[in-house]
């Protein structure tokens, strides 16, 4: 994604999916070769970190200034349609699918960097909490706001 100038790379933003590069290392393989399962789950989270990051969510803001970081991931579902083998680049899309009034559904497509492999399909729930009494609550304006526009619309 172009990043300049910044008026450009906010409306691309805007757009989904939403584009992540994940890079497999030597130990994220198992004994056969294989991207181990379990990494699928950590790219998709790297990439929402990234997603957030870009709209200006920062994991390093305090309660305050991002009170949407207080979030847990309610649910994970996932789909492995073809093995990655060896040391690659995959990209991860993700596209939030639904915008509740305290969650947030994102579907992940893991995919081969260059061609057409779909690898896997991923599905993630989160849930915003309030900070005092972790029980759900609703997403800040400026999340809803920031989120909204990338939703797919069926």
């Amino acid at each position: 994604m172009d990043i300049s100038p910044a008026g450009d790379y906010q409306q691309d933003l805007m757009r989904s999916p939403f584009r992540s590069v994940q890079h497999v290392y030597f130990d994220d393989l198992d004994a056969l070769n294989i991207l181990h399962n379990v990494r699928f789950l950590l790219f998709t989270e790297r990439a929402r970190g990234e997603l957030f990051d870009a709209l200006g969510f920062h994991w390093d803001d305090d309660l305050v200034k991002n009170p949407d970081k207080f979030h847990v991931v309610a649910e994970h579902s996932i789909k492995y349609l073809v093995p990655v083998r060896g040391l690659n680049d995959l990209v991860v899309l993700l596209t939030p699918t639904h915008l509740g009034r305290s969650s947030v559904v994102l579907n992940a497509r893991v995919e081969a960097m260059h061609g057409n492999t779909l690898h896997a399909e991923c599905t993630t729930r989160l849930v915003r909490l309030d900070s005092a009494t972790s029980k759900p609550c609703p997403w800040s304006e400026r999340f809803r706001a920031a989120i909204e526009p990338m939703v797919l619309k069926s």
